[in-house]
């Protein structure tokens, strides 16, 4: 099986932008902070005119749209999200997003390669045997949140038409 690392894409500069989201989500790794969150939300964002709503965030929390939330309970139906209302009040207009709560993995080999003090990864090899039969996880062990994803739920992606993701295939052992 394949596996991917899904990242936002960067190409998508008209998003939301987050105002004073550090106030409430305090210093430190945004997902463990909103864990301590309610189930529901109120996040304050300013847009532009022509402002897109990608399916797929990764700043400054993993965020997913309801359509991608229902493609995830596909593949992996125990996990639990937190619920996000993005809200512009000088437009009066809101987007629902959901926050996972992806199982974390310790799966990479030895053959991995980091890079900038182990933040990034400069290579990865997955360990097939420690993934079992998980379609999307994070990795366990670079600061970075890498998120995994098998290649089942990245084509159930591409058919939905989900849109504000880049993939960068990783190689597998085992």
């Amino acid at each position: 099986m394949r596996y991917f690392i899904i990242e936002q894409d960067k190409g998508y500069t008209d998003i939301p932008n987050p105002i004073n989201w550090f106030y409430k989500l305090g210093p430190g790794d945004a997902m463990k902070s909103i864990q301590k969150f309610p189930d529901r939300e109120i996040f304050l964002i300013h847009t532009g005119d022509n402002s897109i709503y990608i399916d797929f965030m990764t700043e400054p929390m993993i965020m997913v749209t309801e359509k991608v939330k229902k493609c995830l309970q596909l593949y992996e139906p125990n996990i639990r999200f937190k619920e996000i209302i993005l809200l512009d009040r000088e437009k009066k207009k809101s987007q629902n997003y959901f926050v996972p709560k992806f199982a974390e993995l310790d799966c990479l080999t030895d053959r991995s390669i980091y890079t900038n003090w182990n933040y990034d990864l400069k290579y990865i090899e997955l360990d097939k045997r420690k993934i079992g039969d998980k379609a999307i996880f994070i990795l366990k062990g670079p600061q970075k949140r890498n998120i995994i994803v098998r290649l089942d739920v990245v084509e159930s992606f591409l058919r939905r038409g989900i849109k504000g993701f880049i993939l960068r295939e990783t190689d597998v052992k085992g």
